[in-house]
């Protein structure tokens, strides 16, 4: 249905303008390099008429006409496909943008006045949303093939194609727009010109932002239940390329409301292309809207750790990434160390960082520039080559350990990666002033606790939402994980003999084990068993603490766990080892753990190594409040 409000016409009075000849040959605008090569061709085409006469000149205009339009197509067909290709929330920009037309203001006057055109009103960061029809919702969730433009209020939107992607959210909003452009005729703030969006590479349509004056802005709220909102917090819940159009509408309007006076001269600035520049009426300098650049960082400890903090302003139970803009005379990298140094006291090696993506963020004028690094060790290497077999396991364990790891047949490989990557963590102390918390998080946990939602989780833990650079960080390590063998399961196949074909297969994407947590306990006094989950179709293995207070022997445990596993994997592949018990007391109002005792049936577990898991498992329990002990039953 068509969205209008009834007041005099914008741009009305403005003369119409002839289209140049080859914008008319051309069904789409020439991008910038398209434009330029096809002047080329026609000032050859050009010196070539006059030496060959008017036959020749007819043939060549002919040649050159169909010689740009093709560069014209494949440079548009680039253009959409870098857009398409994108999977960072606000990069997916559905438009054409044709910033080689802005300059012409004849051009884009004509383009405003056409039938055709489409207007989006905004009010400074501010942008006019209507809810989306349940039906138009699901189609736009389901298919790739979904628009921006046909999503839209307006009828005469065209389609656009949006990438499809892996987790694609429900769009619950779609901005309003206008069309034809000049049916918009509330009263315009005349600093901010019509913002030239760009042109659908379907139909041609041009897309337009027309900054709103913010006494007119409250009156066209209301019809078709449309209503203001920030572009921020409107984006999420907008399909991606909705977004990315509505961040670049309300970042422009914004700059140009702040721009609307030189800096240093004081004096009046006027805009130019179409808003995408200012001019200075004394000085004649331009001014362009600036970029601020801030790194994101996924700091990573060992192979299986990743350091997460959170802002006091946050909502409860967000954790993230750690991140912050760029001082002058800073690398990316260097920024980046520091910032995590300033954060959370964490040392950063330099030649560990490794750039990711980068992802526009234009509230106002950011953007995010996301890297993967790694933490140095307590010993000062790299902790991502302080690797588990820095330390054997005889050194790692207590006397009383090390007999039982010879009497439960736990491999020493497996002690090594669990008690050898947690010995180099720095320990984080978040900084005044920057971070209420930070700390470091096991995969396997923070695996488990996206699993259960922020409902479920402990503490309500969360991180951003999928449209954010940080969850694709923080998923992207995780997925990196799952598909890579553990050091665990490496030397266990060594020492085990397995031909390297079973490690090499466990490594091709998600086994069984990562749906069955690592542990399982209850609160107050109880028996407890340490286990080997093995995978004998992959030979991929972990350990897995249990622990009931209604179970009166160690073998209940043992029992219930297995039944467990037969309702998952019915085939019967995943086997359990059992590597020995004791008992736990376990306080979780005081996050209080104690290790301790032994099982008559199986002997005593290697409780160093329950502990360590336990701390795994407990990221807000302090290391020193997970204790362990070889005494009492």
């Amino acid at each position: 249905m068509l969205w209008q409000q009834q007041h005099c016409r914008v741009g009305s009075g403005s003369p119409q303008h002839t289209q140049p000849a080859m914008l008319q040959r051309c069904s789409q605008p020439l991008s910038r390099l398209a434009a330029q090569q096809a002047r080329r061709l026609l000032v050859a085409a050009h010196a070539s008429s006059q030496q060959q006469g008017v036959s020749s000149t007819a043939a060549s205009e002919a040649e050159s006409s169909s010689a740009a339009a093709a560069v014209a197509e494949r440079a548009r067909a680039a253009s959409q496909r870098w857009s398409e290709q994108s999977t960072v929330y606000y990069s997916n920009y559905p438009l054409d943008r044709a910033a080689d037309a802005r300059r012409d203001e004849a051009q884009v006057q004509a383009w405003f006045n056409a039938p055709n055109a489409r207007l989006t009103p905004v009010n400074g960061a501010r942008i006019l949303v209507t809810q989306q029809h349940p039906a138009a919702a699901s189609s736009s969730s389901s298919s790739s093939s979904s628009s921006s433009s046909s999503s839209s209020s307006s009828t005469n939107g065209a389609q656009t194609a949006a990438p499809q992607q892996q987790q694609q959210q429900q769009a619950l909003l779609q901005p309003v727009w206008v069309s034809p452009a000049s049916e918009l005729t509330c009263a315009v703030n005349a600093a901010v010109p019509p913002l030239f969006l760009g042109l659908d590479r379907a139909s041609g349509a041009p897309h337009f932002a027309v900054q709103v004056a913010a006494a007119e802005a409250e009156g066209l709220a209301g019809s078709d239940g449309a209503r203001w909102m920030s572009a921020r917090n409107a984006g999420p819940e907008m399909s991606r390329s909705d977004a990315a159009l509505m961040a670049v509408a309300s970042g422009l309007a914004v700059w140009n409301l702040d721009a609307q006076y030189h800096g240093t001269t004081g004096s009046p600035t006027t805009p130019r292309n179409s808003g995408f520049s200012r001019s200075c009426s004394s000085s004649r300098r331009s001014l362009y809207p600036r970029v601020d650049p801030a790194i994101i960082t996924l700091v990573t400890g060992g192979a299986e750790w990743c350091l997460l903090g959170r802002k006091q302003e946050w909502p409860r139970g967000r954790y993230s990434t750690l991140a912050g803009f760029l001082e002058i005379g800073e690398s990316l990298e260097q920024a980046l160390a520091r910032e995590v140094l300033e954060e959370s006291g964490v040392e950063v090696q330099l030649p560990s960082v490794r750039y990711v993506a980068s992802q526009p963020w234009p509230f106002p004028r950011s953007l995010m520039v996301g890297f993967y690094a790694a933490a140095a060790a307590l010993d000062g290497s790299s902790s991502s080559s302080s690797s588990s077999s820095s330390a054997g396991p005889v050194e790692l364990l207590s006397h009383q350990g090390r007999m039982a790891m010879m009497d439960t047949g736990i491999k020493p490989a497996e002690v090594s990666a669990v008690l050898g990557d947690c010995r180099f963590l720095q320990p984080p102390v978040p900084q005044e002033g920057e971070m209420e918390d930070v700390r470091w998080f096991h995969r396997d946990w923070l695996s488990w606790a996206l699993q259960q939602g922020s409902e479920a989780a402990p503490g309500g833990f969360m991180i951003p939402g999928e449209y954010s650079l940080a969850y694709r960080l923080i998923t992207g390590w995780l997925q990196q994980q799952k598909q890579s063998v553990p050091q665990t399961v490496q030397n266990s196949h060594q020492e085990s003999g397995s031909n390297s074909s079973s490690s090499s297969s466990s490594a091709k994407g998600i086994w069984l084990g990562d749906q069955v947590p690592q542990v399982d306990i209850d609160e107050g006094v109880f028996k407890y068993v340490l286990l080997r989950l093995t995978d004998s179709s992959s030979g991929r293995s972990k350990l897995l603490v249990r622990g009931a207070a209604a179970a009166a022997y160690h073998n209940h445990i043992l029992q219930h766990t297995k039944g467990q596993l037969q309702k998952l994997c019915p085939q019967g592949t995943l086997q359990l080892d059992v590597l020995g018990g004791g008992r736990i007391e376990h306080h979780a109002d005081q996050k209080v753990i104690s290790v301790y005792g032994y099982s008559a049936a199986f002997g005593p577990a290697v409780h160093e190594v329950t502990a360590a898991l336990l701390q795994r498992w407990y990221p807000f329990y302090d290391a020193s409040s997970i204790t362990w002990s070889y005494e009492g039953y």
